[in-house]
């Protein structure tokens, strides 16, 4: 893996963590709780957690696509995806499920980290990693193994339909991280709408594309002015 693809991964990683913070937290309060993506609570406090999001996208959206990269030049779409979707995870599940709860519970960062530790002890910062594991599987394996270059419609279509499936995934991940419900828990309380698709379908485009084009833009002139 090349400093140059290291670096424009990081530079995609914050740029993103910041443009995106705000969305993030209104489309997680709205679907979780249940309630309108217009109200006023859903945006109170916007871009509270933004230094987690950002620690979160330094891997999730950022070294994200350097291994991407260099995963994809030897391994298969199965193994890049299991590969690249366990190794950002098991990197950013912690700080995810702080920032998630904080967000769920109206909690300090201090005090959703030492909810977790007093309750569960270490291995609690890794409720939720399941679901969130899958997820990612699923939709990086799907994307990798039928992207087409330079072809933007079709990959729109295929990382749309490929949310709309995982988006389950989603919502139990959310779920967890929010309150550890369990899944039957989850099962009884289900609302289509939780899956909150027309939103998370907007976000994670615009978000994937924004990233990517960051990470192309910043690559490129690394490699132009070495």
């Amino acid at each position: 893996m090349s400093s140059n693809e290291v670096f424009s991964g990081l530079v995609a990683g914050v740029i993103s963590a910041i443009v995106f913070n705000p969305l993030d937290k209104a489309i997680f309060i709205s679907t979780t709780k249940n309630i309108s993506f217009f109200n006023r609570q859903v945006w109170s406090n916007c871009f509270n957690g933004t230094t987690n999001a950002i620690l979160s996208r330094l891997v999730s959206s950022g070294l994200y696509f350097s291994f991407i990269d260099h995963f994809s030049q030897s391994f298969s779409p199965i193994q890049t995806g299991f590969t690249a979707s366990f190794l950002v995870n098991i990197s950013t599940n912690p700080v995810n499920l702080v920032k998630f709860h904080s967000w769920f519970n109206g909690l300090s960062t201090r005090d959703s980290i030492g909810f977790f530790y007093k309750t569960h002890g270490i291995r609690g910062f890794y409720i939720g990693f399941p679901a969130v594991f899958l997820r990612d599987f699923l939709f990086n394996t799907s994307y990798i193994s039928f992207k087409k270059k330079d072809d933007h419609f079709f990959n729109l279509a295929l990382i749309s339909g490929t949310l709309i499936i995982v988006s389950p995934f989603n919502l139990v991940k959310n779920l967890k991280y929010g309150s550890n419900d369990d899944l039957r828990t989850i099962a009884n309380n289900f609302k289509f709408r939780q899956l909150g698709l027309s939103k998370s379908l907007i976000r994670t485009s615009l978000s994937f594309y924004f990233s990517q084009f960051i990470y192309d833009v910043s690559k490129s002139f690394m490699e132009k002015n070495k």
